[in-house]
């Protein structure tokens, strides 16, 4: 199987050493072509953001083995699709799979490996999405449940035509991939750590501009400049009628089998994304002082989601609670997962 990797890279300096290190180690292994893009989008001009950011991102990436090499000026510009399309276009003849990768998603050889053993076992499937943890603030608490499509067969419907929105693509028949089969790769196989929205990202300030300009609903982040951090826009929660998402923070040991969420208008528990078919045992503590508020058996069945309550008192209107600690334990006893879960 030749896969092509088609790598976006702006502004991300402090980042390309982790998101290449493992593609290089396997690079000979699994005879993979890596083309990258670098530069900002040309929407970033409009917006009044200066190019010069990416100076060290460049040179941080010649020391690396990559295929095709494409760096950007602020004088000749392209926008986030055409980058991709670029890249597309010198690598879908002579790759079975395209691989979408950006400059803060970070794969272990063994994810690498795991996903392709899962595609050479699906052959009937035409297009991958993948389960990513997006680091929201700082780089210990995270949210799940963004999953992008993310890896693109090429021999199908007449091959990969172009890029046309974001990571959607369509094909030389006439068709787009949302008429053709797809798997989301389970948690259990691959769940990739990615730095999405951090405080001390110097992207995170530009990033929440472009997407203000780009989608009618703008951005879910803010900048607090008194503070000087990221922090949720209230405001957008309350125009998509969505809650917040509550963040995940692993302590010592965390399971792929499942996740945890809590929806504060209903004071409830969700276990969701089950992998595995299982009996478990959870705690579930306050996060502040160890007190044990309730114990849960549950019979998980793979694909099925579930629910638990204890509703004597809501916790998100308590002051200075703000955090629940869960241990889970399977059949045997053993803790197979201990998280917090912050839902202020």
């Amino acid at each position: 199987m030749k896969i092509g990797v088609i790598l976006i890279a702006y502004n991300t300096s402090k980042y390309v050493d982790e998101c290449l290190s493992s593609w290089m180690k396997l690079k000979s292994k699994y005879d993979i072509t890596i083309g990258c893009v670098n530069g900002m989008f040309k929407e970033y001009v409009k917006l009044g953001i200066n190019s010069e950011k990416n100076k060290l991102t460049l040179k941080n990436l010649i020391n690396y083995d990559i295929d095709y090499l494409i760096s950007t000026s602020e004088t000749i510009l392209v926008d986030e699709i055409f980058s991709r399309n670029i890249i597309l276009n010198l690598i879908k003849k002579e790759t079975d799979i395209v691989w979408i990768l950006d400059c803060d998603e970070f794969y272990t050889e063994c994810d690498i490996e795991n996903i392709l053993n899962y595609i050479s076992s699906t052959p009937e499937v035409d297009w991958y999405s993948i389960n990513f943890k997006n680091y929201i603030f700082t780089n210990k608490l995270f949210i799940s449940g963004f999953c992008p499509p993310r890896i693109f067969r090429t021999d199908r419907n007449g091959g990969i035509n172009e890029f046309y929105f974001d990571n959607h693509i369509n094909y030389n028949d006439g068709t787009d991939l949302t008429k053709h089969l797809n798997h989301s790769i389970p948690r259990n196989i691959a769940w990739v750590k990615h730095y999405s929205w951090l405080s001390d990202d110097p992207r995170s300030k530009d990033k929440i501009s472009y997407q203000n300009y780009r989608f009618s609903n703008g951005c879910n982040f803010k900048w607090n400049y008194e503070l000087n951090c990221l922090q949720y826009d209230e405001e957008y929660f309350v125009k998509v009628n969505e809650e917040k998402p509550v963040l995940t923070e692993e302590i010592d040991v965390f399971s792929h089998d499942f996740t945890f969420n809590f929806t504060r208008p209903e004071n409830t528990f969700f276990v969701r994304d089950v992998c595995k078919t299982q009996d478990i045992t959870i705690k579930t503590f306050n996060g502040h002082n160890s007190e044990l508020l309730n114990i849960t058996d549950l019979s998980l069945i793979e694909n099925f989601n579930y629910y638990y309550n204890f509703p004597y008192e809501n916790f998100y209107l308590i002051d200075n609670f703000s955090k629940f600690r869960i241990e889970v334990f399977n059949n045997d006893g053993q803790l197979i997962h201990h998280q917090f879960l912050h839902i202020k």
